[in-house]
């Protein structure tokens, strides 16, 4: 087996706030596997204020295997999962035990600085989840709720709240927000446990969720109706086990990214296919992105397309062989 990568930088179609960081361009690191005539494809988006990884640690890591980075490990992960997947000839979703038909909403993330009616309007998306802070919150929501009552909206703090500045979360609560996600900082597991039992929305914990066991921690310690599962920050395979791990803990999952191109939003829609996941965030890549990674071919397996180097090309900042350490 051997591969190849590709860091791009793409620019935003407008720029991205929120409480952890305000981006205008995405970098982000496309990989392919190849095991005679059958490719795989992965990506590693480490995500800034949000992964702990940046965009050199996941190529060092791909190219020497000398730096450990999550992003990068998901990447080889779901690269490995799309060929296995298109040499059984099944689609990535099916692969995983998910269902293909599954009709998931089109939940679109607002940021900061955008007016989500607008968003709403020029994408044509069913919900939407919008990022908040303190000072940034109820009015935000109420005004959406006035011009789109029958649209779901689920609010993501990133962490920005703590217990005692926690009212407007109460407010959003009366509004019937879809879920409030990561109210807290991400180790105040007793916060959010405690808002659980003030408020009727949903609770829905992202940023402690980075490993299988983490999930674990965090189901045991009672601190969450919702886990957000990010394929690109633990991979696939640690997806699915999450997944099955929320359901028999009677509590639900909803499958989210990382700003990612099309390659890693399709691994985000297979987990959203899954029957525990609920509000994910599949929005299309180009509702983000002024580029993309081009469809050479589109067919039902694997993630259900071959990106094309002739498209991306623009946007390459760098291009090696995968590391032989990678396969050790």
């Amino acid at each position: 087996m051997d591969g190849y990568l590709w860091e791009l930088s793409i620019p935003l179609r407008r720029p991205f706030a929120s409480a952890a960081a305000a981006i205008t361009e995405r970098r982000v690191v496309i990989v392919t596997v190849t095991d005679g005539s059958v490719s795989g494809w992965g990506e590693a988006a480490p995500y800034p204020g949000v992964t702990p990884d940046t965009v050199d640690d996941a190529r060092r890591t791909l190219v020497r295997g000398s730096v450990l980075s999550p992003t990068a490990a998901a990447a080889i992960d779901e690269a490995t999962a799309d060929l296995e997947a298109r040499r059984a000839g099944l689609s990535l979703a099916a692969s995983i035990g998910a269902s293909p038909s599954r009709i998931v909403p089109t939940s679109i993330a607002v940021g900061l600085d955008e007016d989500p009616a607008e968003r709403l309007e020029s994408t044509g998306a069913s919900a939407v989840k919008l990022k908040i802070r303190p000072g940034d919150d109820f009015s935000r929501v109420a005004a959406l709720r006035e011009t789109h009552p029958d649209v779901a909206v689920g609010v993501d703090a990133n962490g920005s709240y703590d217990w005692e500045t926690r009212e407007p979360l109460l407010g959003l609560d009366r509004l019937g927000v879809a879920y409030i996600e990561q109210p807290f900082p991400r180790d105040d597991l007793e916060a959010h446990a405690r808002l659980r039992d003030e408020i009727v929305a949903p609770v829905a914990l992202d940023e402690p969720i980075d490993s299988v066991n983490a999930a674990i921690r965090v189901i045991e310690a009672g601190a969450c109706d919702m886990i957000v599962v990010k394929p690109a920050r633990i991979g696939i395979g640690a997806a699915r086990t999450v997944h099955d791990l929320a359901l028999a803990a009677g509590q639900r999952i909803k499958a989210s990214g990382l700003v990612e191109t099309d390659i890693g939003r399709a691994f985000t829609r297979a987990v959203a296919s899954l029957p525990g996941a609920h509000h994910s965030d599949v929005a299309e890549a180009s509702w983000y992105l002024a580029g993309g990674v081009g469809r050479s071919r589109s067919r039902e397996v694997g993630i259900g397309f071959d990106p094309d180097p002739e498209v991306f090309a623009p946007y390459v900042v760098a291009e090696s062989p995968l590391g032989s350490r990678i396969w050790d």
